[in-house]
């Protein structure tokens, strides 16, 4: 379906095969990432759907599958995810000569703010994620070969030559020195014999601020459920850690009240084992590091308002407070 011809082509087939009165013509989202597949707003009768597309491939279909089964099973343990429109067939696949479609539930809200309450609510809601989904069964993953299991050494060493070429370079010297050294830590915490003993289950796989929709200052839905499957638990945490807590700030008691207030509402749930609370801080610095190189890859100049030289120095600040919160949960 070619993007210039095909919304109209799109609107009557959903017209054709979903009971939800008048239909208008899809239009796509502005500044929503379109990784895997086509996202489009779409306005009804019987309300507002998120309409997203796919190749009509068996393996695309079967992992569509699997979410919207795992999307279920939340549902049921009471948490709050987005709602899968069935077609008038009773599936909630409709699919076409050489493409497919899915309708959810537009949730109205915004992306997760970052305050002490809001940071309960995504640990709280992580907690009960990872509980209610222990037993769930979940595509085939090699939870050892995690994708935090290695330094990022040549995405920031590209990184670096960019913040070096607009800064000052002794400065950047001594703050890759500290990065450097942090990573090279942290590849140790997580080598694949400590990682061995991580438990793993069903994970989320991307549990970040704009997957965790807020309305009214409550947790109003869960989304993008395509990298779920089987993962160390450990895995949601760093991400978690890393983009909710650490991404925005530099001053340690900000840092610490932002974890603190996330870890203590996720254990409401589950209690990290030892080997967890010791590697956790590694981790998250390694994919926040990670993510950090890999935006600059794709935007260029600048990510989240700074320059490559700004982040140098704010990675080092982050990297330092994670290093002294890994030895003090070793030590304690």
């Amino acid at each position: 379906m070619q993007a210039s011809s095909g919304l109209k082509e799109l609107q009557h087939f959903i017209a054709e095969r979903y009971a939800i009165g008048e239909v208008g013509v899809p239009r796509p989202l502005a500044h929503v990432h379109q990784r895997r597949h086509r996202k489009l707003m779409l306005e009804a009768t019987a309300g507002r759907f998120l309409v997203k597309t796919y190749r009509r491939d068996p393996a695309v279909l079967d992992a569509l599958r699997f979410q919207h089964r795992l999307s279920g099973h939340l549902q049921s343990a009471g948490l709050p995810v987005a709602r899968i429109e069935a077609a008038r067939d009773g599936r909630r696949i409709a699919e076409a000569d050489t493409w497919a479609i899915e309708l959810q539930e537009f949730v109205e809200g915004e992306p997760m703010p970052v305050n002490e309450s809001a940071l309960a609510k995504a640990g709280n809601a992580l907690g009960r994620f990872h509980e209610a989904c222990r037993d769930f069964p979940c595509p085939d993953r090699d939870p050892t070969q995690w994708r935090l299991s290695e330094a990022p050494a040549k995405a920031f060493a590209a990184f670096y030559e960019t913040a070096r070429g607009g800064g000052d370079p002794g400065a950047c010297a001594d703050q890759c020195n500290r990065v450097v050294l942090f990573l090279r830590d942290a590849e140790h915490a997580l080598r694949w014999e400590v990682r061995n003993e991580l438990e793993s289950a069903l994970i989320h796989g991307d549990w970040h601020c704009g997957n965790l929709i807020y309305r009214d200052g409550e947790l109003a839905a869960i989304v993008d459920l395509e990298f779920a499957g089987e993962g160390c638990f450990l895995e949601d945490l760093a991400y978690a850690v890393s983009n909710l807590c650490v991404r925005t700030c530099t001053d340690p008691q900000r840092l610490a009240w932002r974890t603190d207030a996330f870890l203590r509402a996720y254990q409401q749930h589950r209690t990290l084992a030892f080997t967890e609370e010791t590697v956790l801080y590694h981790a998250a610095g390694l994919k926040h590091v990670a993510t950090l190189c890999f935006q600059f890859q794709q935007f260029g100049e600048s990510v989240g308002g700074y320059t490559a030289p700004e982040w140098l120095e704010r990675l080092a600040l982050q990297c330092d407070w994670l290093t002294s919160r890994a030895q003090r949960a070793v030590w304690r």
